[in-house]
């Protein structure tokens, strides 16, 4: 890895970042598409009307942040690192639709966002120790 920068230039922070704006943006564009919802309409089969929704371009916003943070992360951190760590996203927006949202989360759900923790400490593990190296 390159010389990495210190503080909120750290691009471990800037992966957070990322995985954090990720997050956000998938609530806020289900709030703002659910909101927004009309069947009657003619172009609600394209989901385009959630367009109208103040929190679809707030999502937006957070998504292009996401997109910044995230080229910035694969400058220092290699791929094979940085997108499986991202992937907490996966555990992260199950739950967050379960607390804020109130959608329910089945059984066979919980299995696989374990089997996500497992695949994430297995991939953090050789990260930590890489880390202790540099």
């Amino acid at each position: 890895m390159r010389d990495r920068p210190s503080g909120f230039a750290n691009p471990w922070l800037q992966l957070a970042l990322s995985v954090g704006c990720v997050f956000v943006s998938e609530l806020l564009l289900k709030r703002g598409a659910s909101d927004t919802a009309n069947l009657a309409q003619a172009w609600s089969w394209t989901g385009v009307t959630g367009l109208a929704s103040p929190l679809v371009w707030l999502g937006i916003i957070f998504v292009i942040i996401s997109f910044i943070s995230w080229l910035y992360v694969l400058r220092y951190i290699p791929l094979t690192i940085a997108f499986p760590l991202s992937r907490v996203v996966d555990i992260l927006v199950p739950l967050g639709c379960w607390f804020f949202l109130g959608e329910a989360i089945s059984t066979r759900r919980w299995c696989g966002i374990a089997l996500v923790v497992i695949g994430l400490a297995v991939t953090a593990k050789p990260v930590a120790r890489l880390e202790e190296r540099l």
